[in-house]
């Protein structure tokens, strides 16, 4: 199987890890800082690599990914709600498209979107 591994723009170190690491309890896979140059870190949610780069032209900040078969959204909305993160506070609803489909929508500080979903059993 192929791996595809997003990468979304990101403008301030602190900012990124306070977000991905801090909030969302990404782990980071590595990271790539040297001295008076851009950072670029890849970083792990479960099972789902994402790359976040200071580099310029290496993506364009808007971006969206869309998680799908994330595993226990509903607990991990819940443990996200309960950190009071100041600049997101996210809704988890049905999709409209697929009732069976809970959704969860997060921005990150340089305007990021990741999608998580979560395929419900019937």
């Amino acid at each position: 199987m192929t791996k595809i591994i997003p990468i979304f723009r990101a403008f301030d170190y602190a900012k990124a890890i306070e977000f991905y690491v801090e909030w969302l309890e990404a782990k980071i896979v590595f990271e790539h800082r040297p001295e008076a140059s851009p950072f670029y870190i890849r970083v792990a949610i479960q099972d789902v690599e994402i790359d976040l780069s200071e580099h310029h032209g290496d993506s364009s900040p808007g971006a969206k990914i869309s998680i799908q078969n994330f595993k226990g959204l509903q607990s991990f909305h819940s443990l996200l709600i309960s950190k009071s993160y100041k600049y997101m506070n996210p809704g988890l609803e049905h999709s409209e498209w697929q009732a069976n489909t809970l959704e969860m929508t997060v921005i990150d500080p340089f305007y990021n979107k990741i999608i998580f979903e979560e395929h419900l059993i019937k």
